[in-house]
């Protein structure tokens, strides 16, 4: 697997053509990855683990940080509004630190 470097602002063409690069090696590796991207953010998206325990995987391609939700934090997603959503938009809460998000009581 070829090495995956963020490159500055000052270079988005090179970023974007690392990230074009690695969906295509991805793709002829594992054909059942699913990916999504924007101007904003580039993610796949694969089921895994066994029967009976299947997961929905994210990975955020730009830093490699996955999340596996299984069936009913899924559920709970499909009941949120945008609105829901809005405070985890925010990048300066997780994504621009080396901290794991921790959900408020």
């Amino acid at each position: 697997m070829s090495e995956f470097h963020l490159l500055g602002d000052d270079e988005p063409d090179a970023e974007a053509q690392v990230i074009d690069n690695l969906i295509a090696e991805m793709s002829n590796r594992d054909p059942s990855r699913l990916v999504v991207r924007n101007e904003f953010a580039v993610v796949s998206i694969k089921v895994v683990g066994p029967p009976g325990r299947t997961r929905l995987r994210i990975e955020d391609l730009r830093t490699r940080q996955t999340i596996d939700l299984d069936a009913i934090e899924l559920e709970s997603l499909a009941w949120l509004t945008h609105r829901d959503l809005s405070k985890f938009l925010d990048p300066s809460a997780t994504r621009w630190t080396n901290q794991t998000p921790e959900m408020e009581d």
